[in-house]
């Protein structure tokens, strides 16, 4: 509580938004910062959450009803850009920095605990509406749809124009949400949400983006910078992100935003020239640890990514890799692999040609799926040869003064530091409830991960002010240690004593639906009634 009112201000921050934009008529900063606590301490259900509040010294939520909780998530959602603006301004003074020259993205999925994905219930996002009229605006302005697509109340008229319109709205996959898709927890048979984090080199939120689950990462990727850049005006910045963003499109794009750019490189995909200069040992520069030579890297300047138009072929900065440790793993990794086709080959097991995994070792004779007839030798030794190779592409933003840039022997340093942000994935999910999510509208929705990712910040920013002090403690540490601090006051004449105890029982269970005074009249009534 003391980080949210006295460090980041996020009391002043929601009692402004509760007095000038909102017509909530109950304390807006009480609920939101209680479910925001919760997620830290012991997240739930907003239901169970609204069951939990007499638990805590000084009734924070005393007398707000269950549906305002409810009603948060909307003025949540309404508000989440203004909120993490003021949210960056205030980390930013804690940390004593103007702004962030790294910015680590990445992209996860959440699944939904229900049978059915939103275009299955009909059930369209909350916004759809909205964002569907300002399409159509632009497109009328831009000269995409002229006055003909209309008819005289405004309605778009069927014609070539106007299926080509719905067309690119339906690619753009703004009308539902909920959707199945390719999933980071191999859920593939419920609905997902797709979310992109953006975080700073110590690991506290930037902003995020939520996409539907059947949303392409790549294409998403070009809609989070944008908006980044229109909200936060970064540029000069180097975005890092993982092998999975990394198109000629999506380094063309960062280039036009005034960003650099720093991402893993296929080795597989190199062209026959570059995959020659990375197993000649000339050239490479040693890595010593200990007195030893755990690893080296390569650096080759000018080389070009090639995209699927000429126009988007990219130079950059290309730095090879090898690493003994890594050469162990992908070895490891390859005999797994083999036993695995060799046990899938006597269960007659049927794989797709192209297929990724272990199943890219499998022999077949057919172009279509067909039974394993055994492990694909050239495929197999192909893969052995690239154990413990890597390769990142490299680019300092345009116009940025070169001292800026980040020196050759750190660049795949900088890259590991992307674990930050899968670390604040595993956080979110494992730690503060982020998934399975209990809310199912769109708007409901993205406040829930406003909240997880306003209690990640302050989680993360507690962390960080620990290392500073010089008691350094993980984050799940940092948990166990505020659930232990329970305690319950008794007060003896004038005086009041602190005892240590275990967690209240939740004394609204059944009663959700009553105010404060008819649930202490029903507990009085309870109280005097013989214990059978």
């Amino acid at each position: 509580k003391k980080i949210w009112d006295d460090h980041l201000h996020l009391n002043r921050k929601f009692k402004d938004i509760q007095h000038r934009q909102t017509k909530a008529k109950f304390d807006l900063n009480a609920v939101v910062s209680y479910l925001c606590f919760l997620k830290i301490l012991d997240p739930h259900s907003v239901f169970y959450s609204f069951g939990d509040q007499d638990g805590f010294l000084g009734a924070p939520v005393q007398g707000i009803g269950l549906d305002s909780y409810y009603d948060s998530y909307d003025y949540l959602f309404e508000h989440k850009d203004s909120i993490m603006r003021f949210f960056n301004r205030s980390i930013n003074n804690q940390l004593g920095k103007t702004k962030a020259t790294l910015i680590f993205y990445d992209v996860t999925n959440v699944y939904f605990e229900t049978a059915l994905t939103d275009l299955e219930c009909g059930r369209q996002q909350m916004d759809f509406q909205d964002r569907l009229q300002e399409e159509v605006q632009l497109a009328y302005e831009n000269g995409e749809l002229d006055a003909a697509c209309f008819d005289k109340e405004g309605r778009l008229v069927p014609s070539q124009k106007t299926d080509d319109f719905i067309k690119k709205i339906q690619a753009q996959k703004i009308e539902y949400l909920r959707m199945r898709g390719p999933s980071k927890e191999h859920r593939f048979d419920l609905p997902l949400t797709s979310i992109a984090l953006v975080i700073n080199e110590e690991g506290i939120p930037i902003d995020f983006y939520v996409y539907a689950g059947n949303a392409s990462e790549f294409k998403t990727m070009a809609a989070s910078i944008e908006s980044l850049k229109q909200k936060y005006n970064v540029k000069e910045s180097i975005v890092v992100a993982d092998r999975g963003l990394n198109s000629a499109a999506n380094l063309k794009m960062l280039q036009s935003n005034d960003l650099g750019f720093l991402m893993a490189q296929k080795v597989s995909n190199l062209d026959q020239k570059t995959t020659k200069a990375m197993f000649d040992p000339e050239g490479y520069v040693p890595i010593i640890k200990q007195g030893e030579q755990v690893a080296r890297f390569k650096v080759v300047k000018d080389w070009t990514k090639k995209g699927k138009r000429k126009a988007e072929d990219t130079k950059c900065t290309l730095v090879l890799t090898f690493d003994k440790k890594r050469q162990k793993r992908d070895l490891a990794v390859l005999e797994v692999w083999k036993q695995l086709v060799l046990k899938k080959q006597s269960q007659g097991v049927k794989v797709k040609p192209k297929s990724s995994g272990w199943a890219s070792i499998a022999k077949t004779s057919e172009k279509t799926e067909a039974r394993i007839e055994g492990i694909d030798e050239e495929t197999f030794e192909a893969k052995r040869r690239l154990a413990g190779y890597a390769a990142l592409v490299y680019k300092n933003a345009p116009n940025c003064q070169e001292t800026n840039a980040v020196p050759n022997g750190r660049l795949a340093a900088t890259y590991h530091e992307l674990n930050q942000i899968e670390s604040c994935f595993r956080i979110m999910k494992s730690h503060l409830g982020l998934r399975p999510m209990y809310v199912r509208n769109s708007n409901h929705i993205k406040g829930h991960i406003l909240i997880c990712v306003i209690a990640l910040g302050i989680l993360k920013l507690l962390q960080w002010k620990l290392n500073k002090s010089g008691t350094p403690l993980t984050i799940p540490e940092i948990i166990r240690a505020l659930n232990s601090a329970t305690t319950v006051p008794i007060k003896s004449g004038d005086e009041l004593m602190f005892l240590q105890c275990s967690r209240p029982q939740n004394i609204r269970k059944g009663l959700e639906g009553l105010n404060q005074e008819e649930l202490k009249a029903e507990l009085a009534e309870r109280r005097k009634q013989p214990n059978q």
